[in-house]
């Protein structure tokens, strides 16, 4: 038996058949077969919103049933806080979009939207929501290895970039870390709006052979209550 599940299109599956045959002991099968899906989910059935949340624009899937009318009876959306949705024809009985729209401010979420249709071969079509959503100051990277790693003879720092989605100045009013660790040194970003952190670890501190994570906390005057956070791995090998 074979699994189409999750498969559409042009799909090459093989085997091999062993058997006591002395003159042909093997035997290779290939399989070619086109999938053609009851409901076709364009362009897939995963949404991904990524950015700062003035910048990430609506998202659209179409669902088109290929041989069966159907209608899409409702949409049950389990992440009504965080996103949007909207159904819009485009082929009564055969062809629907999906509008998807981000509502977070700032995090992470994920979740599914699930589409609810009459179609007797299909009646529900999931599609998987993920979100890491930006305020106006964002941080790359979100995580950063430093220290000296095995093999390589040089001591590993690392750079953080700081900077507003806007263009807006700004200042970092507060870098929280653990400075028996770290050293962090933040310098405006030269030409840009923004500041670079530079970030290197006091291997005096760490055993040989070992590795420690700590987190570094970064505040500003835009909104002082949100915290970015870098996790920064210390590494002494």
């Amino acid at each position: 038996m074979i699994n189409l599940t999750g498969h559409r299109g042009k799909v090459t599956k093989s085997a091999t058949v062993y058997c006591n045959d002395p003159q042909n002991p093997r035997v290779a099968l290939a399989l070619s077969v086109k999938v053609v899906p009851f409901i076709d989910v364009r362009p897939w059935d995963t949404v991904v919103f990524r950015g700062s949340a003035a910048q990430i624009k609506p998202q659209e899937v179409e669902l088109e049933s290929s041989k069966v009318p159907m209608q899409i009876v409702r949409v049950e959306n389990g992440l009504e806080k965080e996103v949007r949705t909207r159904v819009e024809t485009l082929a009564n009985g055969k062809r629907y979009r999906v509008v998807l729209e981000n509502l977070a401010e700032q995090g992470s979420y994920s979740g599914y939207v699930r589409v609810i249709t009459d179609h007797p071969q299909k009646p529900e079509v999931l599609l998987s929501v993920r979100g890491m959503v930006e305020g106006p100051i964002g941080i790359r990277p979100t995580s950063l290895l430093v220290g000296k790693i095995k093999g390589n003879p040089e001591i590993r720092v690392g750079r953080v970039l700081v900077v507003h989605h806007g263009g807006a100045a700004f200042r970092i009013t507060r870098l929280d870390y653990d400075a028996q660790l770290l050293e962090v040194t933040a310098k405006p970003q030269e030409g840009l709006t923004g500041y670079v952190l530079d970030v290197a670890a006091k291997l005096d501190t760490v055993a040989l052979g070992t590795q420690k994570r700590t987190p570094l906390k970064i505040e500003t005057d835009i909104r002082p209550e949100d915290r970015l956070e870098v996790q920064i791995f210390v590494v002494h090998q």
